[in-house]
C-alpha cells in the first residue's frame, strides 16, 4: 500500500509569471473618528490633534470593517526635502486557489483564494504637509514586504526609518542594499478565509510565544573583522547534553546576512514553531556570500573558518548531518555549488528560487536531503521535470504561493524547518512508494507481493526510531529479491530494479550510520 506522509505542505502547483505596475493611491481618510477607531483597535491612547495622531510615522495596521481582509495598512514617511514618495510592496495577488487565471489582482480586491505573488504594488503617496506623505492599503495576514522611492529614484530602495530593519554592521549600504522594510499582519478567519493564507500567520510574532535571541556576531575573515547573524532558540542551553542541530541560511542578489532575520522573519518562525513542538530548537547562522570565498573551491572560508567558529562558539553539532544549508535566489546557486562540490558536508539542503543546478553525476548524491522550492510565479521556480531528473539524489520539490520574493522565501523556511529538517521519512517517502510500486508491477503471485510489501512498510516505519531496523530489513528484501530471482520467479530485469531501488535507499541510511 502507497503510505501517504502526512506533512502540512501545500501541493505544487505553477502559474504564469506576475508583474507589478504603477496604481492610483486611495486617499487617505484623515478624519477623527476612523483615527479615535486605530487608536482604540491598538490599545494606544490618541495623540492630542487628530492630525498628529493620522501622521504618526511608520506603519500603522487596524481592524477595519471596510476593509476586503479586515485589516487597512496606513503608512506615514517624513521627509521634508522630498518632492514625491512612493510606496512600493510586493502586496499584488495572483488566484492560488485557480492556477489557470492569469489575472493580477490589486490589494483592494481581495477575496479568499488570492494570495500574495503577483508583484509590486507602486502608488504615489499623498503629500499630507510639513513633510508628510500618506498611504493605505488592504493588507492580508503574515509578513508584508515594503520600502520606498523618494522623488522617483528606483535605484535606491529607500529604508523606512520609523520601522527600520536591523542591519548588520557590515552590510550592504546605498543603491546596493534592497531595503526590505516589514509589516506585520493578523488573519481575519471570517474576512480572508484562506486556509494558505491563515498558515502564514505563523510569521507573526506571538505575545505569549518564548522568544529565542539573534545578534550580529564579529568573525575574522581573513584581515577583515565581518559579522554572522546568529539566532539562538528559547531557553538556549550553553551545556545541554544533546548538541543543537545548525541550520545556515544564505541571501540573494542586493540582501546580505541580514534579511533572513529581518523581512525572512526567521526568529519569529521558529520561535512559533518550537512553541508548536513543530520543529526542534536549532541555531540559525546567516552569512554574506561575499565573504565565503570561491564558488569552485567550495567556499573555503565557509567550510574552514565560519563552521568551525560556530562549532567551537556553541553548544552545536559538528555531525554533517545535523546541519542544514538553504538559499534563495542567488543563495540558491551558492547551495547548488556545495553539493556540487561536497554533497556530505551538510544533511539538508534548500536550493529555492535558483532553477536546477545540481550535477546528477557528483558523488555520494544520494547520501543528502535536498528540498527544491520556489514561488509558483517565481522566474527561478526549478523546474520539476529536470527535479525528477536527478534520480542519483533524495529530492523533494515544493511549490508554495508567491513570485520572486519574501512571501514565497518565508513559507519555504516555513516548510523547510517544519516538514523536513531532521526527518529523512519525509523525503525518502518517495522511493519508498517507487520501490513498492516495482514490487506490484512484477509478476510475483500475492504471497510474495505482500511479504516484499511488508518488508518496506516495516523498514519505512523503522526510519524515525531505528534506522538500523531499516537496513537489516532492507536488506533482507534484497536478499528475498535474490532468492526470488534465483527461482526464476522474478525476471534479471526485476530484480535489477528492486535491488537499485534498495540500494539507493541503503547507501542514504547507512552513510549516516
Amino acid at each position: 500500500m502507497t503510505r501517504a506522509l502526512h506533512l502540512g505542505r501545500q501541493a505544487g502547483r505553477v502559474g504564469d509569471a506576475g508583474g507589478g505596475g504603477r496604481h492610483r493611491a486611495r486617499l487617505p481618510r484623515l478624519i477623527v473618528a476612523l483615527v479615535l477607531a486605530w487608536a482604540t483597535a491598538l490599545s494606544i491612547a490618541p495623540a492630542a490633534g487628530a492630525d498628529d495622531a493620522a501622521l504618526t510615522p511608520g506603519p500603522t495596521v487596524v481592524a477595519d470593517p471596510d476593509s476586503p481582509t479586515g485589516y487597512t495598512g496606513r503608512f506615514v514617511y517624513y521627509d521634508p526635502d522630498a518632492t514625491s514618495v512612493r510606496f512600493v510592496a510586493d502586496i499584488m495577488l495572483r488566484n492560488w486557489e485557480d492556477p489557470t487565471d492569469p489575472t493580477v489582482y490589486q490589494p483592494s480586491q481581495y477575496r479568499p483564494g488570492l494570495m500574495r505573488g503577483g508583484g509590486a504594488y507602486d502608488v504615489e503617496m499623498t503629500n499630507a504637509g510639513n513633510g508628510y506623505w500618506v498611504t493605505e492599503v488592504p493588507l492580508a495576514a503574515g509578513a508584508n514586504q515594503y520600502w520606498f522611492y523618494v522623488d522617483n529614484n528606483t535605484s535606491l530602495w529607500v529604508t523606512d526609518p520609523a520601522n527600520s530593519p536591523i542591519y548588520a554592521p557590515d552590510g550592504l549600504t546605498g543603491t546596493a542594499r534592497r531595503a526590505f522594510n516589514k509589516v506585520n499582519v493578523p488573519y481575519d478567519a471570517q474576512k480572508q478565509n484562506y486556509a494558505p493564507l491563515a498558515a502564514r500567520a505563523i510569521e507573526n510574532p506571538r505575545p505569549d510565544s518564548p522568544k529565542g535571541t539573534w545578534s550580529y556576531v564579529p568573525i575574522q575573515i581573513g584581515t577583515t573583522t565581518r559579522t554572522l547573524g546568529v539566532y539562538l532558540p528559547p531557553g538556549y542551553d550553553p551545556d545541554r547534553a544533546e548538541p543543537y542541530k545548525t541550520i545556515y541560511m544564505q541571501h540573494g542578489g542586493g540582501q546580505d546576512q541580514s534579511d533572513w532575520m529581518n523581512i525572512g522573519s526567521v526568529p519569529v518562525i521558529m520561535d512559533n514553531l518550537i512553541q508548536d513542538g513543530s520543529t526542534e530548537p536549532a541555531v540559525v547562522i546567516t552569512t554574506a556570500t561575499n565573504y565565503l570565498g570561491a564558488p569552485a573551491a567550495g567556499y573555503p572560508n565557509l567550510r574552514d573558518i565560519v563552521i568551525p567558529f560556530v562549532e567551537s562558539n556553541y553548544n552545536v553539532s559538528a555531525q554533517p548531518r545535523d546541519r542544514a544549508f538553504a538559499g534563495l535566489s542567488a543563495g540558491s546557486v551558492v547551495t547548488a555549488n556545495l553539493i556540487n562540490y561536497d554533497p556530505t558536508a551538510f544533511g539538508y539542503y534548500g536550493p529555492w528560487s535558483g532553477g536546477v543546478r545540481v550535477n546528477n553525476a557528483t558523488p555520494n548524491l544520494a547520501a543528502p536531503y535536498i528540498l527544491f522550492g520556489g514561488g509558483a510565479w517565481d522566474f527561478g521556480l526549478p523546474n520539476p521535470a529536470l527535479v525528477a531528473a536527478l534520480d542519483n539524489a533524495v529530492v523533494e520539490n515544493v511549490v508554495v504561493s508567491g513570485a520572486h520574493d519574501f512571501n514565497a522565501w518565508n513559507q519555504l523556511f516555513t516548510t523547510f524547518a517544519r516538514d523536513y529538517l531532521w526527518h529523512p521519512e519525509a523525503f525518502l517517502v518517495d522511493e519508498f512508494n517507487r520501490l513498492e510500486e516495482s514490487v506490484a508491477g512484477t509478476g510475483l503471485n500475492r504471497g510474495n507481493r505482500s511479504a516484499l510489501a511488508a518488508k518496506l512498510d516495516r523498514a519505512y516505519e523503522f526510519l524515525t526510531t531505528d534506522e538500523g531496523g531499516t537496513l537489516a530489513l532492507l536488506n533482507a528484501f534484497v536478499s528475498q529479491v535474490g532468492s526470488l530471482e534465483s527461482e526464476g520467479k522474478l525476471t534479471e530485469e526485476e530484480a535489477a530494479r528492486l535491488v537499485d531501488g534498495a540500494d539507493k535507499i541503503i547507501f542514504n541510511v547507512g552513510f549516516w550510520q
